[in-house]
């Protein structure tokens, strides 16, 4: 794995992609390590794929891993290109897709069990019916225990239109972030085939 690049620099090209298609990317700066680092404490240790969701630059990824999770559990899931280029050149040894998350259970078909889905998607920047075919999707390629984990600028959770299978299981607000944050996270409990 080569070395991440610096804060100004990961600054710089995330601004960059900001310009270029604000609503898609959602923020001017990358997340900090501190929400990173609260991102990857929420997901459940065991087997299991680990997918995320809007990588970016690679923070969260970062803290992912640093937190323990093997790279070839992890499964990245992002639509621009440039930073696609920028993830698969600082983490060859996981898994990068270039593609969209409403496409998230045709990208997963065949992957595995997922433990944990974390996403930094801006749900409150992008249409509504696009987070509506993510979030109708999530099901598809979650277990009974996978965790979905979102974080949010709004003081209010970004996750309305959930499918009610996914329970509450944590909120957390990391004010050392610029602007503080919220992560929530939800556990998915399989409905009970008859």
């Amino acid at each position: 794995m080569s070395r991440p690049p610096g804060p100004m620099s990961q600054a710089w090209h995330f601004t960059r992609e900001f310009l270029r298609d604000p609503h898609a990317i959602g923020a001017v700066l990358p997340s900090s390590p501190f929400l990173a680092r609260r991102m990857a404490a929420m997901v459940p240790h065991g087997p299991g794929l680990v997918v995320e969701l809007g990588p970016g630059m690679g923070p969260v990824t970062k803290a992912l891993l640093e937190s323990g999770i093997p790279p070839q559990d992890l499964v990245l899931v992002e639509q621009a290109p440039a930073m696609v280029r920028h993830l698969r050149q600082h983490y060859p040894e996981v898994e990068v897709i270039e593609g969209d998350a409403a496409h998230i259970q045709h990208l997963m078909a065949h992957r595995g069990p997922v433990r944990a889905v974390v996403s930094s998607l801006p749900l409150r920047s992008i249409p509504k019916t696009v987070v509506e075919r993510i979030f109708q999707q999530l099901p598809g390629i979650s277990r009974h225990g996978t965790v979905f984990i979102q974080f949010t600028y709004h003081f209010r959770c970004s996750c309305a239109g959930l499918p009610p299978d996914f329970r509450r299981r944590r909120m957390a607000v990391v004010w050392r972030n610029v602007p503080p944050a919220r992560v929530d996270a939800f556990i998915y409990h399989a409905p009970q085939q008859r």
